[in-house]
């Protein structure tokens, strides 16, 4: 039978609910939160609070509540534990947790990390083992490994702006090589909307099924010629970045859907927010967060006149189709 995988283990993908599929509820440190501590996340209370708003906007468009992916990757401020409290303390929340990797540039000193020393077979190893065994308690910050009963659904990769650098390169191979293993899907992370082409086309020639992979923030290019040649290759656009008026108004995003129904794309488009930085959060302030495309894209689509099943596959269906695990035969 299909499954997600979710921290509380695995789940008829029929049963998540709207799907958010890329934000952040807990970071407790690392790379990026020493490059702009806004991205430091610690707090359990702050992220129930946070998914709590998520869940009451989803119960509009299902019973089932929604899932949040936290799409925070290893030695990435991970805490599985943290995690799980906010899971554990909110109604009608399921949460899909990450392993695989960020850009380099969020690794700091990346000539002495560990994926320098290490082969990409053994890389996709501990990868593997953060979705059949459970998370590292310790993020693999190691060097002791203890792993948590609560295990990751989904492969992340990030790249640099306008280049893939030989770190990333490595890390995409490992990603390839686990998600091969294990049937997880694939979540990208793209710099400013560049190299999602690249990226499609590197994990496709690593032996990945295109459906397993989703480009992200590939929203950032709003150049709906070019995210169609993406699509073209049968690879999922993970669109996101809502309420970033500092970037492009939201009606940028709204037109790339219409177009991408228009243009028959319709079962490969996914939905997120990215509302990781406290500044992005209801819960911290803000006017935005987490809850934003059930709370807000949801119904602004339907004012404007989409068909209502495009929005439930857009809020829902598609992400259940592309979270479940599979394994080709």
């Amino acid at each position: 039978m299909s499954f997600a995988r979710t921290i509380f283990g695995d789940v008829d993908p029929k049963t998540l609910g709207v799907v958010n599929s890329h934000d952040h509820l807990i970071r407790v440190g690392a790379g990026e939160v020493y490059l702009d501590k806004d991205h430091q996340l610690d707090s359990v209370d702050k992220a129930k609070e946070e998914a709590g708003y998520f869940t009451k906007a989803s119960l509009r468009w299902s019973q089932d509540g929604g899932t949040v992916v936290d799409m925070c990757p290893i030695n990435c401020g991970r805490d599985p534990y943290k995690l799980a409290e906010v899971g554990k303390g909110v109604d009608n929340l399921k949460i899909i947790a990450a392993t695989g990797f960020h850009r380099e540039h969020v690794y700091l000193e990346t000539q002495s990390h560990w994926i320098n020393r290490y082969s990409s077979d053994t890389i996709a190893e501990l990868v593997t083992a953060d979705i059949e065994e459970g998370i590292d308690k310790n993020d693999y910050s190691g060097p002791i490994v203890e792993r948590s009963p609560y295990k990751a659904g989904i492969i992340k990769i990030g790249t640099a702006y306008g280049s893939i650098t030989p770190f990333e390169h490595k890390c995409m191979e490992a990603a390839a090589k686990a998600s091969l293993q294990t049937g997880c899907p694939i979540n990208t992370h793209t710099t400013f909307g560049t190299c999602g082409l690249e990226q499609a086309k590197t994990l496709i020639s690593m032996g990945v099924p295109a459906d397993r992979i989703a480009i992200g923030h590939i929203q950032r290019n709003a150049d709906i010629y070019y995210l169609e040649r993406i699509l073209d290759l049968g690879v999922y656009l993970e669109i996101d970045g809502t309420n970033r008026i500092k970037y492009q108004p939201d009606s940028n995003r709204i037109l790339e859907l219409a177009a991408f129904k228009k243009d028959g794309f319709e079962d490969r488009i996914l939905l997120g927010t990215d509302s990781g930085k406290r500044s992005y959060q209801k819960a911290y302030g803000s006017v935005s967060g987490v809850d934003y495309n059930p709370a807000v894209d949801g119904p602004r689509m339907i004012d404007e006149g989409f068909d209502p099943d495009y929005v439930d596959k857009l809020l829902m269906k598609n992400a259940q189709t592309f979270f479940a695990f599979r394994k080709e035969r």
